[in-house]
Protein backbone atom coordinates (compact mmCIF):
# COMPACT_ATOMS: atom_id res chain seq x y z
CA UNK A 1 0.00 0.00 0.00
CA UNK A 2 1.31 3.39 -1.49
CA UNK A 3 1.82 6.32 1.40
CA UNK A 4 2.57 9.85 1.75
CA UNK A 5 6.61 10.43 0.43
CA UNK A 6 6.42 7.39 -0.71
CA UNK A 7 8.42 8.68 -4.29
CA UNK A 8 11.02 10.15 -1.53
CA UNK A 9 11.92 7.41 0.16
CA UNK A 10 12.40 5.00 -3.53
CA UNK A 11 16.22 4.86 -3.08
CA UNK A 12 16.07 3.42 0.09
CA UNK A 13 13.65 0.91 -1.28
CA UNK A 14 15.37 -0.25 -4.33
CA UNK A 15 18.90 0.07 -1.95
CA UNK A 16 17.10 -2.56 1.01
CA UNK A 17 15.71 -4.65 -2.23
CA UNK A 18 18.15 -5.02 -4.65
CA UNK A 19 21.52 -6.83 -4.43
CA UNK A 20 22.84 -5.35 -6.89
CA UNK A 21 22.90 -1.81 -5.13
CA UNK A 22 24.90 -3.78 -1.99
CA UNK A 23 28.12 -2.65 -1.11
CA UNK A 24 29.98 -5.15 1.68
CA UNK A 25 32.67 -2.78 2.11
CA UNK A 26 31.09 0.68 2.88
CA UNK A 27 27.80 1.89 4.99
CA UNK A 28 25.48 3.86 2.37
CA UNK A 29 23.74 6.75 4.55
CA UNK A 30 20.55 8.36 3.94
CA UNK A 31 20.11 11.49 5.16
CA UNK A 32 15.93 11.88 4.73
CA UNK A 33 14.56 14.65 6.64
CA UNK A 34 13.81 14.46 9.82
CA UNK A 35 9.62 14.05 10.32
CA UNK A 36 8.46 12.27 7.47
CA UNK A 37 9.02 8.62 8.44
CA UNK A 38 11.79 7.52 7.38
CA UNK A 39 11.73 4.48 10.07
CA UNK A 40 8.48 3.68 9.22
CA UNK A 41 9.13 3.49 6.02
CA UNK A 42 12.29 1.26 6.25
CA UNK A 43 10.58 -1.03 8.45
CA UNK A 44 7.94 -1.66 5.92
CA UNK A 45 10.11 -2.05 3.13
CA UNK A 46 11.73 -5.18 5.09
CA UNK A 47 8.30 -6.35 5.55
CA UNK A 48 7.68 -6.65 2.12
CA UNK A 49 11.33 -7.78 1.10
CA UNK A 50 10.56 -10.83 3.16
CA UNK A 51 7.55 -11.62 1.10
CA UNK A 52 9.38 -11.56 -2.11
CA UNK A 53 13.22 -12.63 -1.11
CA UNK A 54 14.65 -14.95 1.52
CA UNK A 55 17.29 -11.87 2.67
CA UNK A 56 18.55 -12.03 6.03
CA UNK A 57 18.36 -9.30 8.00
CA UNK A 58 19.82 -7.35 11.46
CA UNK A 59 17.66 -4.27 11.72
CA UNK A 60 19.57 -2.00 14.78
CA UNK A 61 17.97 0.63 16.82
CA UNK A 62 18.71 3.28 20.24
CA UNK A 63 16.55 2.02 22.07
CA UNK A 64 14.35 -0.87 23.73
CA UNK A 65 12.18 1.41 26.51
CA UNK A 66 8.82 1.36 26.71
CA UNK A 67 8.48 -2.02 24.18
CA UNK A 68 10.24 0.12 21.36
CA UNK A 69 12.17 -2.91 20.25
CA UNK A 70 8.87 -5.19 20.64
CA UNK A 71 7.27 -2.26 18.32
CA UNK A 72 9.94 -2.67 15.50
CA UNK A 73 9.60 -6.16 15.04
CA UNK A 74 5.73 -6.32 15.15
CA UNK A 75 5.51 -2.86 12.61
CA UNK A 76 7.76 -5.57 10.17
CA UNK A 77 5.85 -8.40 11.02
CA UNK A 78 2.54 -6.69 10.07
CA UNK A 79 3.66 -5.51 6.57
CA UNK A 80 4.93 -9.23 6.09
CA UNK A 81 1.69 -10.49 6.91
CA UNK A 82 3.16 -13.18 9.05
CA UNK A 83 5.97 -13.89 12.11
CA UNK A 84 9.49 -12.76 10.09
CA UNK A 85 11.26 -10.51 12.78
CA UNK A 86 11.88 -11.33 16.65
CA UNK A 87 13.29 -8.19 18.91
CA UNK A 88 16.62 -10.03 20.77
CA UNK A 89 17.81 -9.05 24.11
CA UNK A 90 21.10 -10.59 25.98
CA UNK A 91 19.06 -12.57 28.37
CA UNK A 92 17.55 -14.47 25.21
CA UNK A 93 21.15 -15.35 24.36
CA UNK A 94 22.69 -16.67 27.41
CA UNK A 95 21.59 -20.32 26.86
CA UNK A 96 22.41 -22.41 23.83
CA UNK A 97 18.98 -23.73 23.25
CA UNK A 98 17.16 -20.41 23.58
CA UNK A 99 20.06 -19.04 21.56
CA UNK A 100 19.41 -21.35 18.74
CA UNK A 101 15.56 -20.34 18.77
CA UNK A 102 15.81 -16.59 18.79
CA UNK A 103 18.54 -16.03 15.76
CA UNK A 104 16.48 -18.47 13.65
CA UNK A 105 13.89 -15.73 12.12
CA UNK A 106 14.67 -13.59 8.82
CA UNK A 107 14.70 -10.34 11.11
CA UNK A 108 16.51 -9.67 14.01
CA UNK A 109 15.17 -6.79 15.79
CA UNK A 110 18.43 -5.43 18.12
CA UNK A 111 19.69 -2.20 20.33
CA UNK A 112 23.07 0.10 19.30
CA UNK A 113 24.33 -1.04 22.45
CA UNK A 114 24.07 -4.86 21.32
CA UNK A 115 25.55 -4.17 18.10
CA UNK A 116 28.44 -2.63 19.46
CA UNK A 117 28.63 -5.88 21.37
CA UNK A 118 29.23 -7.58 18.08
CA UNK A 119 31.84 -5.36 17.04
CA UNK A 120 33.32 -6.46 19.77
CA UNK A 121 33.57 -9.92 18.74
CA UNK A 122 30.38 -10.81 20.63
CA UNK A 123 27.33 -12.66 19.85
CA UNK A 124 28.65 -13.70 16.44
CA UNK A 125 25.46 -15.76 15.95
CA UNK A 126 23.47 -12.60 15.07
CA UNK A 127 25.42 -12.12 12.02
CA UNK A 128 25.85 -15.77 11.03
CA UNK A 129 24.33 -16.12 7.63
CA UNK A 130 23.00 -12.60 7.33
CA UNK A 131 22.70 -10.61 4.24
CA UNK A 132 20.97 -7.07 5.44
CA UNK A 133 22.75 -4.54 7.82
CA UNK A 134 20.06 -1.77 9.06
CA UNK A 135 20.86 0.97 11.69
CA UNK A 136 18.77 3.70 12.63
CA UNK A 137 20.43 6.72 13.73
CA UNK A 138 24.22 6.37 13.45
CA UNK A 139 26.12 3.98 15.72
CA UNK A 140 28.67 5.69 17.87
CA UNK A 141 31.18 2.97 18.39
CA UNK A 142 34.33 5.67 19.42
CA UNK A 143 34.57 4.60 23.20
CA UNK A 144 36.25 7.57 24.88
CA UNK A 145 39.67 7.10 27.59
CA UNK A 146 40.68 9.54 28.93
CA UNK A 147 43.78 8.75 31.76
CA UNK A 148 43.96 11.78 34.24
CA UNK A 149 45.88 12.24 37.88
CA UNK A 150 42.33 10.72 39.12
CA UNK A 151 42.87 7.48 37.35
CA UNK A 152 46.68 7.62 38.03
CA UNK A 153 45.59 7.80 41.61
CA UNK A 154 43.08 5.04 41.82
CA UNK A 155 45.51 2.63 40.25
CA UNK A 156 48.87 3.56 42.70
CA UNK A 157 46.25 3.10 45.60
CA UNK A 158 45.22 -0.57 44.41
CA UNK A 159 49.28 -0.80 43.08
CA UNK A 160 49.97 -1.42 47.23
CA UNK A 161 48.26 -4.96 46.86
CA UNK A 162 49.15 -5.92 43.55
CA UNK A 163 52.49 -6.00 44.28
CA UNK A 164 53.94 -5.51 40.67
CA UNK A 165 57.59 -3.30 40.49
CA UNK A 166 57.50 -3.28 36.59
CA UNK A 167 53.42 -1.27 37.08
CA UNK A 168 54.87 0.63 39.92
CA UNK A 169 57.75 1.90 37.56
CA UNK A 170 55.12 2.44 34.89
CA UNK A 171 53.06 4.81 37.42
CA UNK A 172 55.52 6.92 37.75
CA UNK A 173 56.55 7.18 34.53
CA UNK A 174 52.63 8.66 33.46
CA UNK A 175 53.10 10.84 36.91
CA UNK A 176 56.35 12.56 35.16
CA UNK A 177 54.73 13.11 31.60
CA UNK A 178 51.64 14.67 33.49
CA UNK A 179 53.64 16.76 35.27
CA UNK A 180 56.47 17.43 32.62
CA UNK A 181 53.50 17.99 30.47
CA UNK A 182 51.58 20.49 32.38
CA UNK A 183 54.51 22.94 31.23
CA UNK A 184 54.11 22.81 27.56
CA UNK A 185 56.56 24.52 25.59
CA UNK A 186 56.52 27.32 22.95
CA UNK A 187 55.58 24.98 20.12
CA UNK A 188 53.18 23.40 22.43
CA UNK A 189 51.16 25.88 24.14
CA UNK A 190 47.85 26.10 23.25
CA UNK A 191 47.42 22.93 21.26
CA UNK A 192 46.65 19.29 22.23
CA UNK A 193 49.74 17.85 22.14
CA UNK A 194 49.93 14.69 20.09
CA UNK A 195 52.24 11.15 21.93
CA UNK A 196 52.79 7.47 21.74
CA UNK A 197 53.73 4.94 23.93
CA UNK A 198 54.16 2.55 21.49
CA UNK A 199 58.31 2.18 21.09
CA UNK A 200 60.20 -0.13 22.49
CA UNK A 201 61.27 1.35 26.16
CA UNK A 202 57.57 0.83 26.92
CA UNK A 203 57.08 -3.19 25.82
CA UNK A 204 57.78 -3.83 28.97
CA UNK A 205 54.91 -2.10 30.24
CA UNK A 206 52.93 -3.39 27.63
CA UNK A 207 53.44 -7.25 28.56
CA UNK A 208 52.95 -6.80 32.25
CA UNK A 209 49.22 -5.30 31.71
CA UNK A 210 48.81 -8.06 29.71
CA UNK A 211 49.74 -10.44 32.04
CA UNK A 212 48.29 -8.81 35.24
CA UNK A 213 44.50 -8.16 33.84
CA UNK A 214 44.51 -12.24 33.79
CA UNK A 215 45.13 -12.59 37.53
CA UNK A 216 42.89 -12.83 40.10
CA UNK A 217 44.51 -9.84 42.03
CA UNK A 218 43.18 -7.26 40.20
CA UNK A 219 39.55 -8.28 40.08
CA UNK A 220 39.03 -4.69 40.92
CA UNK A 221 40.75 -2.53 38.62
CA UNK A 222 40.95 -4.74 35.59
CA UNK A 223 39.15 -2.39 33.98
CA UNK A 224 41.29 0.85 35.01
CA UNK A 225 44.53 -1.10 33.79
CA UNK A 226 42.56 -1.87 30.36
CA UNK A 227 42.35 1.33 30.04
CA UNK A 228 46.08 2.35 30.62
CA UNK A 229 46.63 -0.96 28.23
CA UNK A 230 44.98 1.25 25.31
CA UNK A 231 47.67 3.76 25.65
CA UNK A 232 50.53 1.37 24.89
CA UNK A 233 47.78 -0.10 21.60
CA UNK A 234 48.02 2.97 19.88
CA UNK A 235 48.44 6.94 19.47
CA UNK A 236 47.11 9.86 22.31
CA UNK A 237 46.60 13.03 22.84
CA UNK A 238 47.30 15.31 26.18
CA UNK A 239 45.20 18.02 27.05
CA UNK A 240 44.13 19.62 30.11
CA UNK A 241 45.92 17.70 32.47
CA UNK A 242 45.18 14.22 30.97
CA UNK A 243 45.99 12.07 28.23
CA UNK A 244 42.90 10.85 25.44
CA UNK A 245 42.67 7.69 23.20
CA UNK A 246 40.10 5.28 23.01
CA UNK A 247 39.31 1.50 23.13
CA UNK A 248 40.57 0.05 19.77
CA UNK A 249 38.57 -3.06 20.65
CA UNK A 250 35.29 -2.09 18.35
CA UNK A 251 35.27 -2.16 14.44
CA UNK A 252 32.14 -1.57 12.21
CA UNK A 253 30.94 -4.94 11.48
CA UNK A 254 29.41 -5.19 8.13
CA UNK A 255 27.19 -7.85 5.97
CA UNK A 256 26.49 -7.62 2.05
CA UNK A 257 24.45 -4.56 2.33
CA UNK A 258 24.81 -2.17 4.60
CA UNK A 259 22.19 0.33 5.38
CA UNK A 260 22.59 3.61 8.36
CA UNK A 261 19.52 6.02 8.31
CA UNK A 262 20.90 9.16 9.83
CA UNK A 263 18.87 12.70 9.36
CA UNK A 264 22.13 14.62 9.89
CA UNK A 265 24.47 12.94 7.77
CA UNK A 266 23.81 15.92 5.21
CA UNK A 267 26.22 18.00 7.38
CA UNK A 268 27.94 15.71 9.82
CA UNK A 269 31.36 15.74 9.26
CA UNK A 270 33.15 12.46 10.21
CA UNK A 271 31.24 11.19 7.86
CA UNK A 272 33.46 12.55 5.36
CA UNK A 273 36.84 11.35 7.03
CA UNK A 274 36.35 7.21 6.34
CA UNK A 275 35.74 6.00 3.15
CA UNK A 276 33.61 3.54 4.91
CA UNK A 277 30.64 5.72 5.33
CA UNK A 278 29.24 7.19 1.94
CA UNK A 279 26.50 9.25 2.12
CA UNK A 280 23.55 9.57 -0.37
CA UNK A 281 22.09 13.21 -0.16
CA UNK A 282 18.25 13.65 -0.18
CA UNK A 283 16.37 16.72 -0.71
CA UNK A 284 14.90 18.33 1.87
CA UNK A 285 10.84 18.90 1.08
CA UNK A 286 9.57 20.62 4.06
CA UNK A 287 8.88 24.66 3.79
CA UNK A 288 9.58 25.90 7.05
CA UNK A 289 8.11 29.49 6.59
CA UNK A 290 5.38 28.91 9.33
CA UNK A 291 8.45 28.83 11.90
CA UNK A 292 10.54 31.70 13.46
CA UNK A 293 13.88 31.11 15.08
CA UNK A 294 14.87 33.78 17.60
CA UNK A 295 18.43 33.19 18.03
CA UNK A 296 20.14 34.55 20.73
CA UNK A 297 23.95 34.98 20.54
CA UNK A 298 25.16 34.39 24.15
CA UNK A 299 27.64 31.81 25.67
CA UNK A 300 25.31 28.77 27.11
CA UNK A 301 28.73 26.69 27.25
CA UNK A 302 29.39 25.38 30.69
CA UNK A 303 31.44 28.58 31.41
CA UNK A 304 28.92 30.81 30.30
CA UNK A 305 26.27 29.33 31.91
CA UNK A 306 28.44 29.80 35.55
CA UNK A 307 29.29 33.29 34.51
CA UNK A 308 25.28 34.06 33.90
CA UNK A 309 23.57 32.41 37.67
CA UNK A 310 20.15 34.25 36.49
CA UNK A 311 19.77 33.47 32.80
CA UNK A 312 17.10 30.65 32.77
CA UNK A 313 15.25 33.11 35.31
CA UNK A 314 15.88 35.47 32.49
CA UNK A 315 14.60 33.19 29.75
CA UNK A 316 11.74 32.03 31.69
CA UNK A 317 10.43 35.52 32.23
CA UNK A 318 11.05 36.29 28.61
CA UNK A 319 9.04 33.51 26.83
CA UNK A 320 5.55 33.94 27.34
CA UNK A 321 4.28 30.25 27.68
CA UNK A 322 0.65 31.23 27.21
CA UNK A 323 -1.71 30.35 24.49
CA UNK A 324 1.06 27.68 22.83
CA UNK A 325 0.22 24.33 22.75
CA UNK A 326 3.26 22.38 23.99
CA UNK A 327 6.89 24.17 25.01
CA UNK A 328 10.24 21.86 25.07
CA UNK A 329 12.74 23.34 26.61
CA UNK A 330 16.15 21.70 26.16
CA UNK A 331 19.01 22.27 28.90
CA UNK A 332 21.73 19.82 30.05
CA UNK A 333 21.32 16.93 32.46
CA UNK A 334 23.09 18.43 35.05
CA UNK A 335 20.92 21.84 35.03
CA UNK A 336 17.60 20.19 34.15
CA UNK A 337 16.65 20.35 37.59
CA UNK A 338 17.74 24.36 37.62
CA UNK A 339 15.73 24.95 34.51
CA UNK A 340 12.77 23.22 36.26
CA UNK A 341 12.97 25.07 39.51
CA UNK A 342 13.00 28.33 37.28
CA UNK A 343 9.70 27.68 35.01
CA UNK A 344 7.68 26.70 38.90
CA UNK A 345 8.73 29.64 40.60
CA UNK A 346 8.42 31.97 38.04
CA UNK A 347 4.46 30.12 37.58
CA UNK A 348 4.02 28.85 40.62
CA UNK A 349 1.88 29.93 43.46
CA UNK A 350 3.43 31.58 46.89
CA UNK A 351 1.61 29.00 49.01
CA UNK A 352 3.71 26.29 51.25
CA UNK A 353 2.70 23.42 48.78
CA UNK A 354 5.44 22.66 46.73
CA UNK A 355 4.47 22.67 43.05
CA UNK A 356 5.63 20.43 40.35
CA UNK A 357 6.13 20.86 36.66
CA UNK A 358 2.66 18.95 35.98
CA UNK A 359 1.41 21.55 38.32
CA UNK A 360 2.59 24.59 36.31
CA UNK A 361 1.50 22.18 32.78
CA UNK A 362 -2.16 22.12 34.19
CA UNK A 363 -2.46 25.52 35.36
CA UNK A 364 -1.69 27.16 31.92
CA UNK A 365 -3.41 24.46 29.96
CA UNK A 366 0.01 24.32 28.67
CA UNK A 367 1.97 20.96 27.81
CA UNK A 368 5.84 22.09 28.92
CA UNK A 369 8.17 19.20 29.38
CA UNK A 370 12.63 19.45 30.04
CA UNK A 371 14.79 17.57 28.59
CA UNK A 372 18.03 17.62 28.17
CA UNK A 373 20.46 16.79 24.88
CA UNK A 374 21.62 13.20 24.92
CA UNK A 375 17.86 11.94 25.54
CA UNK A 376 16.03 13.39 22.74
CA UNK A 377 17.22 11.15 19.67
CA UNK A 378 14.34 9.08 18.11
CA UNK A 379 11.96 10.57 20.27
CA UNK A 380 7.96 11.69 19.38
CA UNK A 381 6.95 12.66 22.79
CA UNK A 382 6.78 16.31 21.25
CA UNK A 383 5.73 16.04 18.24
CA UNK A 384 2.42 18.24 18.29
CA UNK A 385 4.58 20.93 20.28
CA UNK A 386 4.66 24.48 18.67
CA UNK A 387 7.36 25.88 20.84
CA UNK A 388 11.30 24.61 21.56
CA UNK A 389 13.48 26.66 23.40
CA UNK A 390 17.21 25.49 23.99
CA UNK A 391 19.13 27.47 26.60
CA UNK A 392 22.19 25.47 26.37
CA UNK A 393 24.60 24.69 23.93
CA UNK A 394 25.55 21.12 23.61
CA UNK A 395 29.36 20.91 24.12
CA UNK A 396 31.92 18.22 24.76
CA UNK A 397 35.19 18.51 26.09
CA UNK A 398 37.50 19.45 23.23
CA UNK A 399 39.44 16.27 23.23
CA UNK A 400 36.50 14.06 22.29
CA UNK A 401 36.11 16.20 18.58
CA UNK A 402 40.15 15.45 18.59
CA UNK A 403 39.63 11.77 19.13
CA UNK A 404 36.49 11.84 16.49
CA UNK A 405 38.97 12.72 13.86
CA UNK A 406 41.55 10.47 14.94
CA UNK A 407 38.81 7.33 15.21
CA UNK A 408 37.41 8.07 11.94
CA UNK A 409 40.61 8.50 10.05
CA UNK A 410 42.02 5.05 12.16
CA UNK A 411 39.07 3.27 10.29
CA UNK A 412 40.94 3.15 7.36
CA UNK A 413 44.22 2.70 8.64
CA UNK A 414 45.43 6.31 8.13
CA UNK A 415 47.85 7.49 11.26
CA UNK A 416 49.16 11.03 9.91
CA UNK A 417 48.91 12.89 13.41
CA UNK A 418 49.70 16.05 14.68
CA UNK A 419 49.74 18.32 17.62
CA UNK A 420 46.35 20.32 17.29
CA UNK A 421 45.85 23.54 17.96
CA UNK A 422 42.82 24.55 20.13
CA UNK A 423 40.03 25.52 18.39
CA UNK A 424 41.69 26.96 15.10
CA UNK A 425 42.63 22.92 13.18
CA UNK A 426 40.24 23.18 10.42
CA UNK A 427 39.44 19.63 10.63
CA UNK A 428 38.30 19.11 14.24
CA UNK A 429 36.64 22.73 14.06
CA UNK A 430 34.60 21.27 11.41
CA UNK A 431 33.80 18.08 13.54
CA UNK A 432 33.10 20.16 16.89
CA UNK A 433 30.66 22.39 15.01
CA UNK A 434 28.85 19.29 12.70
CA UNK A 435 28.33 17.85 16.19
CA UNK A 436 26.85 20.78 18.11
CA UNK A 437 25.12 21.60 15.28
CA UNK A 438 23.77 17.92 15.29
CA UNK A 439 22.74 17.84 18.99
CA UNK A 440 20.45 21.63 18.00
CA UNK A 441 18.87 19.95 14.95
CA UNK A 442 17.94 16.96 16.79
CA UNK A 443 16.24 19.12 19.64
CA UNK A 444 14.59 21.72 16.99
CA UNK A 445 13.01 18.80 15.31
CA UNK A 446 11.60 16.95 18.19
CA UNK A 447 8.30 19.64 17.80
CA UNK A 448 5.99 19.77 15.22
CA UNK A 449 7.26 16.98 13.42
CA UNK A 450 5.06 17.77 10.25
CA UNK A 451 5.65 20.91 10.21
CA UNK A 452 1.55 21.13 10.03
CA UNK A 453 1.47 24.30 12.28
CA UNK A 454 2.91 27.30 12.85
CA UNK A 455 5.97 27.22 15.43
CA UNK A 456 8.50 29.20 17.34
CA UNK A 457 12.18 28.37 18.15
CA UNK A 458 14.01 29.98 21.35
CA UNK A 459 17.92 29.58 20.66
CA UNK A 460 20.20 30.55 22.83
CA UNK A 461 24.21 29.54 21.78
CA UNK A 462 26.99 31.66 21.20
CA UNK A 463 28.35 29.08 18.14
CA UNK A 464 27.50 30.96 14.73
CA UNK A 465 29.24 28.12 12.24
CA UNK A 466 26.56 25.71 14.24
CA UNK A 467 23.84 27.99 13.86
CA UNK A 468 24.33 28.46 10.45
CA UNK A 469 24.53 24.64 9.91
CA UNK A 470 20.62 24.35 11.46
CA UNK A 471 19.62 27.30 9.17
CA UNK A 472 20.23 25.43 6.59
CA UNK A 473 18.59 22.40 7.38
CA UNK A 474 15.61 24.21 7.52
CA UNK A 475 14.64 25.81 4.08
CA UNK A 476 12.34 29.40 4.51
CA UNK A 477 12.57 29.59 8.00
CA UNK A 478 12.07 32.79 9.15
CA UNK A 479 15.41 34.24 11.57
CA UNK A 480 15.82 36.69 14.01
CA UNK A 481 18.52 37.79 15.63
CA UNK A 482 17.65 38.82 19.14
CA UNK A 483 19.54 41.04 21.21
CA UNK A 484 20.40 39.92 24.33
CA UNK A 485 22.47 41.72 27.81
CA UNK A 486 25.46 43.43 26.59
CA UNK A 487 23.90 43.67 23.54
CA UNK A 488 21.39 45.77 23.77
CA UNK A 489 21.39 49.00 22.32
CA UNK A 490 20.54 51.91 24.00
CA UNK A 491 17.42 52.78 22.10
CA UNK A 492 16.57 48.94 23.21
CA UNK A 493 17.23 49.58 26.57
CA UNK A 494 14.78 52.72 26.43
CA UNK A 495 12.26 50.81 25.11
CA UNK A 496 12.59 48.28 27.92
CA UNK A 497 12.20 51.33 30.42
CA UNK A 498 9.45 52.68 28.39
CA UNK A 499 7.61 48.63 28.76
CA UNK A 500 8.10 48.80 32.54
CA UNK A 501 5.82 52.11 33.12
CA UNK A 502 3.56 50.51 30.75
CA UNK A 503 3.14 47.34 32.78
CA UNK A 504 2.81 49.05 35.95
CA UNK A 505 0.27 51.49 34.18
CA UNK A 506 -1.73 48.31 33.50
CA UNK A 507 -1.11 47.22 36.60
CA UNK A 508 -3.17 49.88 38.33
CA UNK A 509 -5.70 49.45 35.69
CA UNK A 510 -6.27 45.91 36.18
CA UNK A 511 -6.39 46.13 39.88
CA UNK A 512 -9.15 49.16 39.88
CA UNK A 513 -11.09 46.73 37.30
CA UNK A 514 -11.08 44.12 39.68
CA UNK A 515 -12.20 46.80 42.56
CA UNK A 516 -14.68 48.19 40.41
CA UNK A 517 -15.80 44.64 39.92
CA UNK A 518 -16.84 44.19 43.34
CA UNK A 519 -15.07 41.24 44.17
CA UNK A 520 -13.76 40.97 47.78
CA UNK A 521 -10.02 40.55 46.69
CA UNK A 522 -7.90 38.93 44.22
CA UNK A 523 -4.96 36.81 44.09
CA UNK A 524 -1.62 38.79 43.71
CA UNK A 525 -0.54 35.23 41.35
CA UNK A 526 -3.55 36.29 38.96
CA UNK A 527 -2.09 40.06 38.44
CA UNK A 528 1.19 38.68 38.64
CA UNK A 529 0.85 36.16 35.67
CA UNK A 530 -1.84 38.60 33.53
CA UNK A 531 1.19 41.67 33.51
CA UNK A 532 3.85 39.28 32.82
CA UNK A 533 5.84 39.78 35.98
CA UNK A 534 8.26 37.22 37.69
CA UNK A 535 7.37 37.34 41.51
CA UNK A 536 10.69 39.32 42.90
CA UNK A 537 9.82 41.84 39.85
CA UNK A 538 6.25 42.05 41.12
CA UNK A 539 6.93 42.06 44.43
CA UNK A 540 8.84 45.77 44.05
CA UNK A 541 6.20 46.77 41.77
CA UNK A 542 3.59 46.51 44.34
CA UNK A 543 5.70 47.85 47.35
CA UNK A 544 6.30 51.05 45.10
CA UNK A 545 1.93 51.09 44.42
CA UNK A 546 1.81 50.92 48.69
CA UNK A 547 0.71 54.66 48.36
CA UNK A 548 -1.95 53.92 45.18
CA UNK A 549 -3.28 51.21 47.06
CA UNK A 550 -3.77 53.32 50.53
CA UNK A 551 -5.15 55.99 47.87
CA UNK A 552 -7.90 53.18 46.90
CA UNK A 553 -8.91 51.30 50.23
CA UNK A 554 -6.59 48.54 48.75
CA UNK A 555 -5.37 45.93 52.06
CA UNK A 556 -2.35 44.27 50.98
CA UNK A 557 -2.95 41.07 52.58
CA UNK A 558 -0.57 37.65 52.38
CA UNK A 559 -1.25 36.20 48.65
CA UNK A 560 -4.21 38.40 47.78
CA UNK A 561 -4.76 42.05 47.62
CA UNK A 562 -8.59 43.19 49.96
CA UNK A 563 -10.93 45.07 48.52
CA UNK A 564 -13.71 47.50 50.42
CA UNK A 565 -16.67 46.13 48.46
CA UNK A 566 -19.57 49.07 48.59
CA UNK A 567 -23.07 47.96 47.45
CA UNK A 568 -24.37 45.48 45.30
CA UNK A 569 -25.66 41.82 45.64
CA UNK A 570 -23.74 38.58 45.21
CA UNK A 571 -25.58 38.40 41.70
CA UNK A 572 -24.17 41.35 40.74
CA UNK A 573 -20.74 41.00 41.84
CA UNK A 574 -21.19 37.40 40.04
CA UNK A 575 -22.16 39.13 36.69
CA UNK A 576 -19.58 41.85 37.01
CA UNK A 577 -16.66 39.54 37.79
CA UNK A 578 -17.50 37.65 33.90
CA UNK A 579 -17.80 40.84 32.22
CA UNK A 580 -14.31 41.28 34.21
CA UNK A 581 -12.95 38.27 33.03
CA UNK A 582 -13.51 39.55 29.28
CA UNK A 583 -12.63 43.05 30.05
CA UNK A 584 -9.05 42.19 31.25
CA UNK A 585 -8.09 39.97 28.91
CA UNK A 586 -8.64 42.63 26.37
CA UNK A 587 -6.91 44.85 28.47
CA UNK A 588 -3.63 42.83 29.05
CA UNK A 589 -1.35 41.61 26.37
CA UNK A 590 1.76 42.02 27.39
Amino acid sequence: MATKHEDYFEELRVQIMNPDRWDAERFIVFDHEPGLGKTIHAQRFVGEMTRKHPYRVLWVQPFKKDGLLDASANAINETAGKPVALAVEGEDLRTGKKRQSVIEPQVLVITTRMYAQVCKGEHEELIRGRDILLIDEYPNLMDEIVISRRELSTLYSYSVNIESGILDEMLDMFRDELRRLRVPSAEEHGHMIWMTFQSEEYRKYRVEINKLVKSPRVKDCRELLLKFRQLFRHEAYYHNGAFYTYDDSYDYVRLKNNIILDANADFFYPYQLSKRFVVKHQPKLYDYSQTTLHHYPVNTGKKGLKDSPALFDQVVKMVDLYGRKGVLFVVDKENKPKLEAAIISHYGDDGEREETLVDISRKLGVEISVEYHGNLLGRNDWRTFDTCVIVKTPNFDYGSYALMAYFFHALDKDKSFRNIELFRDVEVEAIRNSTIAAELFQAVKRINRDNSQKAEIYLFCSNEEAVGIVRKQLPGIKYLREPWGDGMTKCQADDEGQDEKSKLSKLKDLILKYKAAGVDSVRKQELRLQIGYSKSAFSHRLSELKSFLEEHDIINDGQRLRFQVQGGGSQAKSDQHSRLGEDTRELVTV
